[in-house]
């Protein structure tokens, strides 16, 4: 549910006006400000372990449930200008990632309307061992997540 903060629709200080009580439309400026979900990135509290050669799925969702449909949704390494993953305005950018990953990845988008997604990895090698980062941005917030990748013998 949604909380308004304490006073969020009451009379502004800084509009005059010309009758009391209010205008008739005042009664509905509540209804233009636009409204700060935040969120949290929620990723498994422990290591997923992978061979090389086998694929990864790296999970992640946003708490409370929260639509991710219009957000961006970035996984990253170590720099977040260097995408393992990019999804922005609603599609996958492939054409931002490092080079490293272009080919070998697919966001699993079946729950991104409940805040869900899933990073799936092809063909792992002993270079993806680590973290990756797990971020959502939406208008007006974002949050990330870190996720540890083990492979087999690393």
């Amino acid at each position: 549910s949604l909380d308004f903060p304490a006073g969020s629709c009451e009379r502004s200080p800084f509009i005059t006006y010309e009758s009391n009580p209010a205008p008739f439309w005042s009664n509905f400026l509540c209804v233009l400000i636009p409204l700060t979900v935040n969120f949290k990135v929620i990723g498994p509290d422990h290591p997923i372990m992978v061979s090389a050669g086998e694929d990864a799925l790296l999970p992640c969702h946003l708490s409370p449930s929260t639509s991710a449909q219009g957000m961006e949704v970035r996984w990253y390494r170590s720099k977040f200008s260097e995408p393992v993953h990019l999804y922005q305005h609603e599609k996958d950018q492939a054409e931002q990632q490092i080079p490293n990953y272009q080919g070998r990845t697919e966001l699993l988008k079946d729950g991104i309307v409940d805040g869900s997604v899933v990073l799936h990895i092809r063909n792992i090698t002993p270079s993806d061992h680590g973290q990756f980062i797990c971020f959502f941005r939406s208008s007006s917030f974002y949050a990330e997540a870190t996720l540890e990748l083990k492979v087999a013998g690393q």
